[in-house]
């Protein structure tokens, strides 16, 4: 008896957190018996070393997406799986296309982990992919949307999508996330705990809002210790460089560039941040929150005030209000760790309860029988 396939598309394995995902998603099938493919358009970002062996990985070599499309095609034809998933709005979208063309439509889950129409439409491509969504999503068994807010906007663009979306939890939180938050951060600020850390980690883009956070914490530093680390990579970085040597705070900011264990400067730190302009659902959120770190963050589209259930679990902040989110960091540098809101995001972003759920939008058992998972 043969094992189930299932193929993951990614454009590639950057350190964004669809991408970790995603990953999280195919270990989790490994697990449970599944044969799974690993198809990228280029084979390249940070996240290659934390593949897994057993997963089998096709590099299409694509160093633009549209040149993926007619080599997935190929792929697919040659090893049809039975089920496919992919993430990332322009990934969707080739994916989606390959499998109309090889008659996998029906085998096809695209998952949108970002708000469609709260997106900046920088490029002619991303306009181009926001306008093909409405027709392209059509030809899938079904969308993911990974929080309300992204549905209504799916919805918002085609009204006709709304049977076929459903909103299913990220496969954020697993086992080896938790033991990797344990370890003491690689960085020297970390080891005298008399000054508070505060962290955030995300791409280094405009809208993450990491401009924003750096002037609130001039704010926060005028009148008290404390030291901020950004964790993450970007073209925004020179842009936050030179705005934090005008502010002169050289010495107390941080931007160490991606790591391969952001969880233990989330664990370790006295606050985490979140400063987005909007979002999809962001899993370093979730992944702060389930070391119990206290949390402020913009009460921006769409994602955050879902994780934090309205400010349940953590302080949220309008966009871009540079004082009130100076105000929400000091104040929370005095919470202990909270463990209820730890709880809760075991509970709700569990990796295995998002597995069943996304196996079961595909039409598959939560995992392969005994006799399968012997062979």
């Amino acid at each position: 008896m043969t094992r189930t396939t299932v193929a993951l598309f990614l454009p590639s394995v950057h350190g964004g957190g669809a991408e970790r995902a995603m990953l999280n998603f195919g270990e989790q099938l490994l697990k449970r018996g599944y044969a799974v493919t690993l198809i990228v358009a280029n084979m390249e970002g940070a996240l290659q070393k934390v593949i897994p062996a057993e997963m089998k990985v096709v590099n299409l070599r694509s160093d633009r997406m549209i040149r993926a499309l007619p080599r997935l095609v190929r792929w697919l034809r040659a090893t049809p799986p039975d089920a496919i998933f992919s993430t990332i709005t322009h990934a969707n979208l080739i994916a989606a296309c390959a499998a109309r063309f090889t008659g996998l439509s029906s085998r096809m889950v695209v998952r949108q982990s970002n708000a469609p129409l709260s997106e900046r439409k920088v490029t002619l491509g991303r306009v181009l992919s926001h306008r093909l969504i409405p027709y392209v999503y059509r030809w899938t068994r079904g969308i993911i949307a990974v929080s309300d807010g992204v549905r209504a906007e799916l919805t918002a663009m085609d009204s006709g999508l709304a049977g076929r979306i459903q909103v299913l939890p990220t496969p954020v939180l697993t086992e080896e996330l938790a033991a990797q938050g344990e370890a003491i951060p690689h960085h020297p600020w970390f080891i005298d705990r008399r000054v508070p850390v505060i962290v955030s980690a995300g791409r280094l883009v405009e809208h993450k809002g990491m401009l924003d956070l750096i002037r609130a914490f001039a704010l926060i530093r005028s009148h008290r210790e404390a030291r901020l680390i950004i964790i993450g990579e970007g073209n925004f970085r020179h842009t936050l460089e030179n705005e934090v040597r005008r502010l002169g705070l050289q010495d107390d900011v941080s931007l160490p560039g991606f790591q391969h264990n952001p969880f233990s400067y989330m664990n370790h730190a006295r606050v985490f941040v979140l400063a987005s302009h909007y979002e999809g659902l962001p899993n370093v959120l979730i992944q702060a929150m389930s070391f119990g770190t206290p949390i402020v963050a913009t009460d921006c589209k769409s994602g955050p005030a879902e994780i934090l259930e309205g400010g349940a679990w953590g302080r949220l902040v309008p966009v871009m209000d540079v004082p009130a989110l100076a105000r929400a960091i000091e104040e929370s540098l005095l919470l202990p760790k909270q463990r209820k809101a730890q709880a809760r995001a075991w509970e709700r972003f569990g990796a295995g309860e998002a597995t069943s759920r996304y196996l079961w939008m595909a039409g598959l058992p939560a995992r392969q029988t005994e006799e399968i998972r012997k062979e």
